[in-house]
C-alpha cells in the first residue's frame, strides 16, 4: 500500500520505519531537516516541507496516497488544518493522532473516523506483551480475531507447513513468514516478509510467523 506520513515526531517516525519495513510505499513529510535526514533511508520517498500547505500536499502528490496519518505531535491547529487539507484532496483512508477531548469532538464533526489514541495503544500492546510474551506485535481485527506476529515455536522447527497441519490442528491460517536475511546492503539479523509459504515451507528457528486466527486459537497454539 502506498502510505504518506504528516509528522516525523517519535511516533511518526516509528509508524514510517513500521510500514517501511513491512514492504509499503512511504512518503514522510516533515518541516524539520533533521527529521527528515532520520528516515530518508528507510522510506520512499522523506521530504522536507510544510504539511499544513495544501499547495504543499498537492504537489508531492499527496491525493494518490491509499492512506495518510497525521502523526503531530500536540500542535493541535496544525494537526486539524493537516487533516482538513487531506479531506479535500481527496485521501480516502485518514488517521489522525487524538490527545484530548476536544480533539477528538471536531474530528468526528469533521467525519473522521481514524483516530489514533496513542498512549490506548501503547497501554493494550503492552498488556498483550506481559500476558503472552510470544507475542512480538499484536493487531486486533474484531472482538475474537486478531493477526499475531510470534517466534516460531521449537516443535515447528524443521517441519514443512504441510507437516505442521497449522491449519486443522490449531485452527490458524499463516500469513506470511518474516525471516532474517543477511545481505551486505541490510543490518545483519533483519527480518524480511518471504511472501506466501507454499505447503513445502520449512520452519526455521527464529523465523517470525504471521498468524491470523481467533484469539483463544492463538493463546492455545503459543502455550502448546
Amino acid at each position: 500500500m502506498n502510505f504518506v506520513i504528516l509528522g516525523l515526531g517519535a511516533f511518526g517516525t516509528s509508524i514510517a520505519r513500521e510500514l517501511a519495513q513491512s514492504g509499503h510505499q512511504v512518503m514522510a513529510i516533515d518541516n524539520d531537516e533533521a527529521h527528515v535526514d532520520a528516515v530518508k533511508d528507510v522510506v520512499t520517498l522523506a521530504v522536507q516541507g510544510d504539511a499544513t500547505d495544501r499547495k504543499v500536499l498537492l504537489e508531492l502528490g499527496v491525493a494518490k496516497a491509499d492512506a495518510a496519518i497525521v502523526a503531530v505531535g500536540e500542535n493541535f491547529e496544525a494537526s486539524l488544518m493537516m487533516t482538513a487539507h487531506l479531506q479535500k484532496i481527496g485521501v480516502k483512508r485518514i488517521y489522525t493522532r487524538v490527545f484530548h477531548e476536544v480533539q477528538e469532538q471536531l474530528l468526528d464533526m469533521m467525519q473522521v473516523s481514524g483516530k489514533i489514541r496513542v498512549e490506548a495503544l501503547a497501554a493494550e500492546l503492552f498488556a498483550r506483551h506481559v500476558s503472552n510474551q510470544a507475542f512480538l506485535r499484536h493487531f486486533v481485527v474484531d472482538s475474537t480475531h486478531a493477526v499475531v506476529e510470534l517466534l516460531c515455536p521449537d516443535f515447528l522447527v524443521g517441519v514443512t507447513l504441510l507437516e505442521s497441519s497449522l491449519r486443522s490442528k490449531h485452527s490458524l491460517n499463516l500469513v506470511t513468514v518474516r525471516r532474517a536475511k543477511h545481505e551486505a546492503q541490510l543490518p545483519e539479523d533483519v527480518p524480511v516478509i518471504g511472501g506466501l509459504p507454499g505447503p513445502d515451507f520449512v520452519f526455521q528457528a527464529g523465523d517470525r510467523l504471521v498468524v491470523y486466527g481467533l484469539e483463544k486459537d492463538i493463546e492455545k497454539f503459543t502455550s502448546a
